[in-house]
């Protein structure tokens, strides 16, 4: 019958994801050792949670690689995680390993009272001029205070030139959200979110950078027993200039 058809084609496609996937980390890890054994890093010194790699959708033969190498690795009496990590971006050979390009900073991040919660490889079309594209390194920190929530990301893009992986935007603050709360209702929030896009004028031979903002703040009280919420929303947009360096405001 059409149903029994259905559900072997299914349990087929399964087990087809289960095979791609398993085969992808398989893969992943090949490329992750690679990658450290020419580092001269070992599994032990990384923070595995926060590893991410990613294929270059203009380049699909290479991976870019952002892997937090332990600095400072403590843990408090009350269980608190304190790190400081050291970021290797990489750009490697998904065939060889190879490392084609890296950039490294001491200390780029730490996770204390603000929580490095999350990292990931954004390959949006950051066309900087015909030639060079960007990929970006997004940066997640969260506060641990409930009647005082806050949370932001941070934007990185590098692009590489003549086998170097530079970094042409530094940290920007594309997302924020904070607010001050009595926990059950009334309370003050602001949300902002930023989004990229790039201007036909360039500067230095790069394009600038058009940041079109949302600004969202939010009022909660109580009324009748209910909790209303009342947004107000703006726009603001903020252009940026190449300086022959990074990108400014």
């Amino acid at each position: 019958t059409n149903t029994q058809n259905m559900t072997k084609v299914f349990a087929v496609l399964l087990l087809l994801f289960f095979f791609v996937n398993a085969y992808c980390q398989e893969q992943n890890e090949v490329l992750l050792n690679k990658v450290l054994s020419q580092l001269k890093l070992n599994k032990k010194d990384i923070h595995e949670p926060l590893y991410r790699s990613k294929v270059l959708p203009n380049k699909t033969s290479n991976s870019v690689l952002v892997i937090p190498k332990y600095n400072v690795n403590e843990t408090d009496e009350q269980g608190h995680d304190f790190f400081v990590f050291d970021a290797y971006i990489v750009v490697a050979d998904n065939a060889t390993g190879k490392i084609i390009s890296k950039f490294v900073e001491k200390e780029a991040w730490t996770s204390d009272a603000m929580v490095l919660s999350e990292v990931t490889i954004d390959t949006g079309l950051y066309q900087l001029n015909e030639k060079d594209r960007a990929f970006g390194v997004r940066v997640s920190y969260r506060g641990s205070s409930n009647p005082n929530p806050y949370s932001y990301t941070d934007l990185s893009l590098f692009i590489i030139q003549n086998n170097l992986l530079k970094r042409v935007l530094n940290n920007y603050q594309i997302d924020r959200y904070s607010g001050e709360w009595d926990t059950r209702c009334a309370g003050e929030f602001t949300q902002i979110n930023s989004v990229i896009n790039f201007d036909k004028n360039r500067t230095n031979g790069f394009k600038n950078i058009i940041l079109k903002n949302t600004i969202e703040n939010t009022k909660s009280y109580m009324k009748n027993d209910e909790c209303e919420k009342k947004v107000t929303a703006s726009k603001t947009v903020k252009y940026m200039k190449f300086n022959g360096k990074e990108y400014n405001n």
